[in-house]
């Protein structure tokens, strides 16, 4: 299953061992899902890395580990595979910031993992949360 990775799923992982972390984790041994993200994906965590640095109950070494995993989890998607969709992406969004996770999303016809409750309210059906994306990966609901 194809899922479009939104930036707040990649922070939360980078600051606490909780679920985004462990969605990534356990699709690494299961593979039920093919993550990707609009290519400026780790432009945008990079600008915030000193701050993530101060919330995150990793150690440094720690982070790095984390950070470079998740990046190898990711196959990035260039903008111009979806710059169509921006348009309509735009109705659609809750905010600037998620056009282009949407405009992906309707691109490829895929979901976006995103913990994000305004854009999950917005796009109920196009959204899971990473709580959704560890019951798929158990197998307790459908994908």
């Amino acid at each position: 299953m194809l899922l479009v990775v939104d930036a707040n799923v990649v922070f939360s992982a980078l600051i606490k061992r909780g679920k985004p972390l462990r969605v990534f984790e356990l699709n690494k041994l299961l593979v039920k899902f093919e993550f990707i993200a609009p290519e400026f994906l780790f432009f945008e965590i990079g600008k915030r890395v000193d701050k993530i640095l101060k919330f995150t109950e990793f150690s440094k070494e720690e982070f790095i580990k984390v950070f470079s995993f998740i990046k190898k989890e990711l196959e990035l998607i260039p903008l111009e595979t979806f710059e169509d969709k921006t348009e309509e992406a735009k109705g659609k969004s809750p905010h600037l910031k998620d056009v282009a996770y949407v405009a992906l999303s309707l691109k490829l016809d895929c979901k976006i993992l995103s913990g994000d409750r305004g854009l999950k309210e917005c796009l109920p059906d196009r959204v899971i949360s990473p709580s959704e994306a560890l019951e798929i990966l158990f197998g307790r609901i459908a994908p």
